[in-house]
């Protein structure tokens, strides 16, 4: 038997997963709202690059997740206020995958997954909401990975004080689209060191430690 990669074979599966990450939504997403602005404007207005295919793995595994804990459901797109959201299922549950350790793991600390939670709790209108996680590393302690649901209560004024946050960043978003003009960077530290559009951001911080990161 004679093995030998099959690079050919590899760019068709790469390419099959980038032209079902890349499909835009019309319209302002909620998930347009909770991490950069910029982000959001470079792939509005069709600047940013396909997804690398490292990204394209990443995509993969949460799409995959979902697809095996929960019955394919339709799409069913929430308007509200001018943003569409469209929850993971349904009954009110958010699915996730993270490299992260389950035992380092704070709902907390990942602003960008409690601003979606939040959001899609208004567009259902409820205050509790579930939340699973596939830990693909688990603890870093085999076995490999870890699954764990988490149950989320929170109150009417943590909904709408998140609400007020997203249509503030929507009428910038739009105002910056309407405008042909780049939103002033607000991206959180860690979405630099995963971001396509780092290279067109060269007048910001997150650019300098990117510089700083590739010396080392």
């Amino acid at each position: 038997m004679e093995v030998s990669i099959n690079p050919e074979l590899r760019n068709i599966v790469y390419d099959n997963i980038r032209e079902t990450a890349v499909e835009e939504r019309t319209g302002i997403h909620l998930s347009d709202l909770i991490y950069c602005s910029r982000k959001a404007w470079f792939r509005k207005m069709g600047m940013s690059p396909p997804p690398t295919d490292d990204q394209c793995l990443l995509f993969l595994t949460g799409y995959a997740f979902q697809a095996y804990m929960f019955s394919k459901e339709e799409e069913v797109v929430v308007l509200v206020d001018g943003i569409n959201c469209t929850p993971d299922v349904m009954s009110g549950i958010e699915v996730k995958s993270t490299r992260q350790s389950l035992r380092n793991f704070n709902l907390e600390e990942s602003k960008g997954w409690k601003k979606q939670i939040l959001g899609y709790c208004k567009a259902l209108n409820t205050l509790e909401y579930d939340l699973v996680v596939m830990f693909v590393c688990g603890d870093y302690k085999p076995p490999f990975p870890k699954l764990e649901c988490y149950h989320i209560v929170t109150t009417q004024e943590e909904v709408d004080r998140n609400w007020t946050v997203m249509l503030v960043r929507k009428d910038v978003l739009e105002e910056s689209l309407d405008l042909t003009l780049i939103p002033s960077p607000d991206c959180e530290e860690w979405e630099w060191q995963y971001c396509e559009n780092i290279k067109m951001c060269q007048d910001t911080a997150c650019w300098r430690k990117k510089l700083i990161k590739e010396r080392k």
